[in-house]
């Protein structure tokens, strides 16, 4: 039996038009395999946005019998909302696939449970970090492409310049439009080879036939094409008062680690030239060793990636290629002992999560490890496609539960949803939070 919570089903047609489902229908939500009422939920945020989901019906409780079905009518298809940076989702869409063959993969998105209430919009999700330079107002569209055109006319021959001009403007991607814009953290794209085949990958979908949101590099830099791209971020950085900030393994490419000798060369000419300089990894933590030698050569802060803890369902979500969650671990080990700051960003899911299992292992892991902050990341993928890879848990306690026990065991760790630059005194503090 569903409980009655005042919240309505969002329903569509197939060309999108969206309306709140009849009487005696009542708004439910999945957790993993399971179908569940929303329990929490906030006005849907700013900048978010609602779609419907072509070929899954929406799924509802019967306010009579309490029991779950499809919901009847022309309107029939399940609506989500994408949410933005910031927020963390807690509960997925409730729909079924429904009976077309050869139905196609969802694109990858971070699909989240919407509802009406009383009239207004409301998600199953929570607020978690607010950081001004991922948050505050971008420049317009013609502002920016100047931006574009000038590094372009300086760096014609730029392999760099050439891939984050397409990130910057057509996939709207922040780090790429700040390398352009001299601001904040800039992304310097390094890797066109990966070690993983992650189910998902938003630059590399090899067999969900799902579009990659942000096609990969392909062909990988050089390091003086890196050196020269982060070296005019880093100088207009400073002409703003800003330390500055560059990051390599950006979600246009693969592992940045299986370019370790040439990112040597990169960390030490720019570590030289701007010492107080935030330069950052975003990895999957693969190679421990060459992420200490990068370390040594001036890469001060990473951020490694983990979906579970737990062997099997990493294998069944990485893929991997030559490494296993040991090695992972165990890069988390280096960048502690190296005084780094380390940031892991876990990859968030309901049902799989939150399970009881999950909650405790990573609460065990993130403790032993001496991670800076955690990033609670809401992974963008077609959610019954990932169900039907990763082995099976039990029923999640609710990723708003998985929080509030994070917070509990772990109160010196650090939640939020952004990468800080570091400061001569440690790292910055996240605001907000879950």
């Amino acid at each position: 039996m569903i409980p009655k919570s005042g919240l309505r089903p969002l329903l569509s047609d197939d060309q999108g038009e969206m309306v709140v489902a009849p009487e005696g229908w009542a708004a439910v939500a999945r957790s993993g395999r399971e179908f569940r009422p929303i329990s929490r939920w906030i006005p849907l945020p700013p900048q978010a946005t609602l779609m419907h989901l072509p070929g899954r019906l929406g799924m509802a409780a019967n306010s009579k019998t309490g029991k779950v079905a499809a919901v009847p009518g022309r309107h029939q298809l399940a609506v989500a909302a994408v949410l933005p940076v910031g927020y963390l989702r807690l509960l997925l869409p409730a729909y079924r696939s429904g009976e077309r063959v050869g139905q196609r993969t969802l694109p990858l998105y971070g699909y989240t449970a919407a509802a009406d209430l009383n009239g207004e919009i409301v998600v199953a999700a929570t607020k978690t970090d607010d950081f001004a330079p991922w948050t505050r107002d971008r420049p317009g569209r013609a502002a920016l492409e100047r931006e574009v055109e000038t590094l372009q006319r300086q760096m014609p021959r730029s392999r760099v310049v050439a891939q984050l001009s397409v990130c910057a403007l057509a996939h709207n991607c922040l780090t790429a439009q700040n390398t352009f814009l001299g601001r904040g953290e800039a992304a310097l794209p390094t890797s066109a080879a990966c070690n993983a085949d992650c189910l998902g990958c938003i630059s590399l979908q090899t067999d969900s036939g799902a579009p990659a949101a942000q096609p990969r590099i392909g062909r990988a830099p050089t390091a003086d094409d890196l050196i020269a791209v982060g070296r005019q971020h880093l100088r207009r950085s400073a002409q703003v008062g800003e330390a500055g900030m560059v990051s390599f393994g950006q979600g246009c490419e693969g592992e940045p680690l299986l370019r370790e000798r040439q990112l040597l060369t990169v960390a030490e000419v720019l570590r030289r030239e701007f010492p107080a300089a935030t330069i950052h990894i975003n990895t999957n933590g693969s190679r421990p060793s060459a992420l200490q030698r990068l370390f040594g050569a001036g890469v001060n802060s990473c951020r490694i990636s983990i979906f579970s803890f737990d062997q099997l369902l990493f294998a069944a979500y990485y893929r991997p290629r030559g490494y296993r969650i040991d090695q992972v671990m165990e890069s988390c080990r280096v960048a502690a002992g190296e005084g780094a700051q380390l940031t892991v960003n876990l990859l968030t899911f309901p049902g799989i999560s939150d399970s009881p299992k999950e909650v405790d292992l990573s609460i065990a892991r993130l403790g032993e490890l001496g991670v800076s902050q955690l990033q609670l990341r809401t992974l963008n993928v077609d959610p019954l496609w990932l169900l039907g890879r990763v082995p099976g848990l039990d029923s999640g306690i609710g990723i708003d539960c998985l929080v509030a026990r994070l917070r509990a065991s772990l109160p010196l760790l650090q939640l939020g949803n952004f990468t800080r630059p570091t400061t001569r005194s440690g790292f910055l503090a996240p605001s907000g939070g879950a």
